[in-house]
């Protein structure tokens, strides 16, 4: 808990753009993403996220957003993640490209690169 209030605190205070606290993920951000292209819409590759307006999933853990917070193109949330049979508090911290089609996880050593996936048609 400690990162993740560390985190948010970061973002919101670091000279710059204005940061803004808000009460979901915005839309530039939801969709599917993933490290590979070619894996979209099968949720079978580990590296493969979900980003919805209150949730948050990855390959094997998913749960309700807590916290967010903006800035420019840049995203950190809090979340609390089921998965394997734990719960969890999780921060994250994701930078979105100029053109909304890739999606870097700055918390990842070193930072995770996803595509954004098409949108699936139900």
């Amino acid at each position: 808990m400690k990162l993740a209030l560390t985190l948010l605190l970061t973002i919101t205070s670091t000279t710059g753009a204005l940061a803004q606290t808000l009460k979901s993920v915005p839309r530039e951000f939801q969709g599917e993403w993933n490290m590979e292209r070619s894996a979209c819409g099968n949720a079978l590759n580990d590296s493969v996220l979900q980003l919805r307006s209150n949730k948050i999933s990855y390959y094997e853990s998913s749960g309700p957003v807590r916290a967010v917070v903006k800035r420019g193109r840049e995203l950190a949330l809090i979340a609390e993640l089921s998965g394997e049979g734990e719960t969890r508090v999780h921060a994250a911290q994701f930078r979105l490209s100029r053109n909304g089609r890739t999606l870097t996880d700055e918390l990842s050593t070193p930072p995770l690169l996803r595509y954004r996936c098409p949108a699936q048609r139900r």
